[in-house]
């Protein structure tokens, strides 16, 4: 990728370093794959949908920043 700016380096890369991963996962809501973020205990954001079905991302409750409760897994 190449950014063409008039602006100093240091400016457009300020807060870089504050910048940390946030650990994702994939799982299965109501049948559809999605990466959803733990924001707590039994519940998650979801930050994509995975699915190559278009109905999928028509459905209210599935979209980007939605918090969802997360599948129990037996174990």
């Amino acid at each position: 990728m190449i950014l063409y700016t008039p602006m100093q380096l240091e400016l457009v890369l300020e807060g870089l370093e504050e910048m940390q991963h946030v650990p994702t996962r994939e799982v299965n809501i109501e049948g559809v794959p999605v990466l959803i973020q733990n924001t707590g205990p039994g519940e998650g954001k979801v930050v994509r949908l995975l699915s190559t079905d278009p109905m999928d991302y028509l459905k209210a409750g599935l979209y980007p920043g939605a918090v969802v409760r997360l599948p129990c897994t037996p174990g």
